[in-house]
C-alpha cells in the first residue's frame, strides 16, 4: 500500500510538472521548474534501489535499478545511437535530465526542454507542447551549455547563465567521481546523485555549501575557475569492478 501510494504521488507530481511547464512558459523557462516535493518523492522511491554498471544492446548503463532489474532511479546511459543520457529514469525512460548527442544537447523532459548547439554552446530553441520557440536576444546572450575547467582538475559540463553554473549539469571530480543535479547561481541546489568509481551511488540534497543528505566534496568556487569553453567530447568515466557488479 505504501509503495502504491508513492507511485500515485509520483504520477501526480509529474502531472503538475506538465501543467507547470505550460503556465510558466511566459517566463521562458528552459525546462520544467521541478517542485522539490516531486524530487523528494522520487528519491524516497529509489533510495533503496541497486546501483552498478550493466551492458545491453542499447548501450552501457551506470546507475540505479529496481529489484526487478528495470532502469529506475538516477543514472547515465552511454549509447552509440543517442549519445550520453544522464538524469532521472523511470522504467527505462528519462524523466528529467540531459541528452547529449554529437552536435546538439537537450536539457529537460521529453515534452519541455532547451536545445543547445554543442559547437558554440548557444541555446537554439525551447521545445514545449510539440512546438519549437525561438529565443529573444536577452536569453540568447545569457543561456549556454558549456564546459568549465577548474585549477584543481575538476570539470563542469552543463547549463550556464551569465558564466555561472545554473540549470542542470554534471560535475566531474578529479578523483573520478561525478555528480548530476541542478545548480543555481554557481551552487548545487536540491536533490542530485553522486556516482562513485566503485559503482556506489549516493543521493544528496543541497541547501548550502555542503549536502544535507549524503556526503561529497563541495564543487569548486569561482576563484578556482580556469577556463570556460564549448563542450568537448566527454570521456566515459572509468568504473571499478565487473560490468554486472551491483551494490547498494
Amino acid at each position: 500500500m505504501y509503495l502504491k501510494m508513492k507511485h500515485i504521488l509520483l504520477v501526480f507530481a509529474l502531472s503538475l510538472c506538465s501543467l507547470n511547464s505550460f503556465c510558466q512558459f511566459t517566463r521562458l523557462t528552459r525546462h520544467p521548474d521541478i517542485p522539490v516535493e516531486y524530487d523528494a518523492v522520487f528519491v524516497d522511491l529509489v533510495k533503496s534501489h541497486f546501483g552498478g554498471v550493466v551492458k545491453s544492446s542499447y548501450g552501457q548503463y551506470f546507475g540505479q535499478m529496481s529489484p526487478d532489474r528495470n532502469v529506475y532511479g538516477y543514472g547515465m546511459f552511454y549509447t552509440d545511437r543517442d549519445g550520453e543520457i544522464c538524469g532521472q529514469f523511470r522504467n527505462g525512460n528519462l524523466l528529467m535530465g540531459i541528452r547529449m548527442g554529437s552536435a546538439v544537447v537537450r536539457v529537460g523532459t521529453e515534452d519541455h526542454y532547451t536545445a543547445y548547439d554543442l559547437l558554440t554552446g548557444e541555446a537554439q530553441y525551447v521545445f514545449l507542447n510539440d512546438e519549437k520557440y525561438k529565443l529573444d536576444a536577452e536569453h540568447l546572450a545569457s543561456w549556454r551549455y558549456m564546459q568549465i575547467q577548474y585549477k584543481n582538475g575538476d570539470k563542469y559540463v552543463g547549463e550556464v547563465v551569465d558564466g555561472k553554473r545554473d540549470g542542470y549539469g554534471i560535475y566531474y571530480y578529479a578523483n573520478g567521481n561525478f555528480y548530476f543535479g541542478p545548480y543555481r547561481d554557481n551552487k548545487a541546489v536540491g536533490y542530485g546523485a553522486l556516482f562513485h568509481t566503485d559503482n556506489h551511488i549516493s543521493l544528496q540534497y543541497w541547501d548550502g555549501p555542503k549536502p544535507e543528505m549524503g556526503t561529497a566534496d563541495p564543487p569548486a568556487d569561482e576563484a578556482q575557475q580556469q577556463e570556460t569553453a564549448p563542450v568537448e567530447k566527454v570521456e566515459k568515466p572509468k568504473r571499478r569492478g565487473n560490468p554486472n557488479a551491483w551494490s547498494h
